[in-house]
């Protein structure tokens, strides 16, 4: 008897469709043609409505990158062009000021000689008059020292 029982068990549907599934199934169309326009449709909307933000930001973003990469190149451009500029004019001014310091060097130098050249002239003048002066004295100095050796007046 324990094997027709577990014959019978074993036979009976596990599902068994009568007038409940029908109910059920109203119940459910029910449901769904009320929560759809209440519920689904809202959400669904919802989340149609985010996926687009988020779409249209990702592309804003990817436009302002683009953007901000094109910036970045001409201001490094920009840049480098200033800096060649600067390091012209930096050469420039020391060209420049290399001219100043050969131009105030050469007129130091010429001011200079033309100093020595005068001290030299001047010197030469004073040692020929020194020496005008010493040879009208030798010929006094030396009556003088004659007559002191001699003792008596030359």
């Amino acid at each position: 008897m324990e094997t027709n029982a577990l014959l019978l068990v074993a036979a009976a549907p596990v599902v068994d469709i009568d007038g409940t599934a029908y109910v059920l199934f109203v119940i459910f169309l029910t449901l769904m043609a009320v929560l759809y326009p209440l519920l689904f449709k809202p959400w669904l909307a919802t989340l149609e409505r985010r996926t687009q933000a988020i779409a249209g930001a990702s592309a804003e973003a990817d436009r302002l990158r683009s953007r901000a990469d094109n910036l970045g190149g001409e201001y490094d451009a920009k840049l480098a062009a200033i800096r060649e500029e600067a390091q012209g004019i930096r050469n420039d001014a020391r060209a420049g000021s290399e001219k100043d310091r050969l131009r105030v060097v050469g007129a130091a130098r010429s001011d200079a000689g033309s100093e020595l050249e005068l001290a030299r002239v001047h010197s030469a003048k004073e040692a020929a008059a020194a020496r005008a002066a010493l040879v009208e004295q030798v010929d006094a100095l030396a009556r003088e020292a004659a007559s002191k050796v001699l003792g008596r007046a030359i």
